[in-house]
């Protein structure tokens, strides 16, 4: 088995549906990402998204320990029209 180190993003370890592990070389199909390769993508530091995700700003998902950002819900609100991503629009999840 062999391992790919990957240096720069957008890149990140998830899991699919069926609970394979995945490494997305390009995040924009992904369902989640980590706060650092979200930070990476929208071009803020780690200490923004942190912020963003402890003040319910953007969707997010606990996987284990780590926190991560839900992509899919961000997409699915943007499909929908969503252009404003304010505190607390994702306290009840």
């Amino acid at each position: 088995m062999s391992t790919q180190h990957l240096n720069e993003p957008p890149f990140d370890v998830s899991f699919d549906l069926d609970g394979k592990r995945v490494v997305y070389l390009d995040c924009r199909n992904a369902l989640m990402c980590s706060k650092e390769t979200f930070a990476a993508m929208m071009g803020v530091s780690v200490d923004t998204v942190i912020s963003w995700l402890q003040t319910n700003t953007i969707p997010s998902v606990k996987m284990g320990r780590p926190r991560v950002v839900n992509l899919a819900q961000i997409r699915t609100d943007l499909a929908k029209g969503k252009t404003v991503f304010a505190q607390g629009d994702y306290t009840d999840e």
